[in-house]
């Protein structure tokens, strides 16, 4: 106790020197103003002199000098004449309200996040204890997702959860609540009527965070969220594959279609030639036509396959040279990289190597069983691009000589094969055997490596 009498101290007991941060026996006898300009803490300074000019009972909490997070309550009680201020250590109490204040305004902060993110997920959060009822953590936002009764409040309480479910969802619930008690955690969905009256597409998620001795559910913990705008692009999306795979078969059978009719065209001209070249002077002719006829027909069987989307220039190759296959197809060595090509590169290349592949059946590496054929290629990377660079080489056949004319096939690959390309090409009829170097531009998004 501090006693102030006539504007000085009077009294003041050990236990309230040691609260003040003062000396007692020399606090005693000094004037009221000197005595609280040596407390420590200017709140406090001006709570003594408040109390001292009012001359007033009352009560007020302020730090204790010289501590931290200490803490004195102070009671004024007015005298005959003068005032007694009755000190007490409240530290631990005010800690404990402090600590409570700090939780209350985090729960409150957390509170006010909870409902923020409700709101930007479409989604209530809720409580539900089996031998209690059903409670809503966030009723506004339950709010806005159902069809709530507008009675109820934030403290309503739903004593049978199943009374809130639509009677199509109620088997998918009990399910559910199986797959609870078995696994800890389930997820199902529902419809129900909104807050706008529309039916709504939700996903419940749940979870047991509680359970007792024996294994059974005491609290159960669960969040709604409202997936209807997510199911209805779902939905769209699952009818937008439906409706591109229907396009896609219709399209697929346009395509057989027309390489159906490509193939009778090829057909229909082979037999033309045939009836019309009917002369024994012209039996040679009409068997060349339709064979570079057949080269088309099997490079269109391979741009069919791959949706007219290119070939492969191995596959060209190999495809070209298969109606050889009894001459020895094995003395053939091929080496290069997988190239793709574009379709029009694709049956250009085709009718090339059919002439080479017959000519070197008829007169070259592949007419005796000594000869051998090297067919090289690869891609080139320079300043101007991408370029390809092919070489057919026969060797160890009978010796050649250049022909006394350009025929068709050296006219198909000089020129027109060049021509498409974007390169060049050249014939050389060596005597130990015939060579074709091809030089083509490639195509960044049409000639590529697979």
């Amino acid at each position: 106790m501090v006693a102030i009498e006539a504007g000085r101290v009077v009294a003041c007991t050990p236990v309230a020197a040691e609260l003040l941060g003062v000396r007692g026996e020399r606090a005693e006898g000094l004037p009221a103003n000197q005595f609280i300009s040596i407390l420590d803490g200017e709140l406090l300074q001006l709570r003594f002199q408040s109390a001292l000019l009012d001359e007033t009972a009352l009560e007020f909490v302020a730090e204790r000098p010289g501590r931290r997070d200490e803490w004195i309550e102070a009671r004024c009680l007015p005298l005959s004449p003068g005032v007694a201020f009755l000190l007490k250590d409240v530290t631990d109490r005010e800690r404990s309200e402090r600590t409570i204040r700090r939780k209350e305004q985090r729960l409150l902060a957390a509170n006010r996040s909870l409902r923020l993110a409700h709101a930007a997920a479409r989604a209530a959060s809720w409580e539900w204890r089996p031998d209690r009822t059903v409670r809503w953590l966030d009723l506004p936002a339950a709010r806005d997702l159902e069809c709530l009764p507008p009675s109820w409040t934030e403290d309503e309480e739903i004593a049978d959860w199943r009374s809130i479910l639509p009677p199509d969802g109620r088997e998918v619930f009990d399910d559910a609540m199986d797959t609870l008690s078995l696994n800890g955690s389930a997820s199902f969905e529902l419809e129900v009527v909104g807050a706008d009256g529309d039916r709504h597409r939700m996903r419940i998620d749940c979870a047991a965070t509680e359970r007792d001795a024996a294994g059974a559910l005491v609290r159960v913990s669960g969040v709604v969220v409202d997936i209807t705008d997510a199911a209805r692009a779902a939905q769209a999306l699952r009818e937008e594959v439906v409706s591109r795979k229907q396009s896609e078969k219709r399209q697929q059978l346009l395509v057989h279609e027309l390489n159906h009719r490509v193939k009778n065209m090829l057909s229909t001209v082979q037999s033309v030639a045939r009836q019309s070249l009917t002369a024994t002077e012209l039996t040679a002719p009409a068997h060349e036509f339709e064979e570079r006829l057949m080269a088309l027909a099997w490079t269109y069987d391979i741009l069919t396959r791959e949706h007219w989307e290119g070939a492969s220039l191995r596959e060209v190759i190999e495809r070209t040279l298969a109606p050889h296959a009894g001459r020895g197809l094995d003395r053939v060595r091929l080496d290069g990289p997988d190239l793709w090509l574009s379709p029009n590169r694709a049956l250009s290349f085709a009718l090339a190597f059919h002439e080479l592949a017959t000519n070197a059946v008829k007169y070259g590496a592949l007419s005796n069983d000594a000869g051998r054929l090297k067919i090289d290629w690869r891609v080139v990377q320079d300043g101007t691009g991408r370029r390809l660079e092919l070489i057919w080489t026969e060797e160890d056949g009978p010796p050649v000589r250049p022909p006394a004319r350009r025929g068709f096939g050296s006219r198909l690959i000089e020129r027109s094969l060049a021509r498409e390309l974007g390169g060049r090409a050249t014939l050389e009829f060596r005597p130990e055997g015939l060579t074709c170097a091809v030089t083509a531009r490639l195509s960044a998004d049409a000639d590529r490596a697979r």
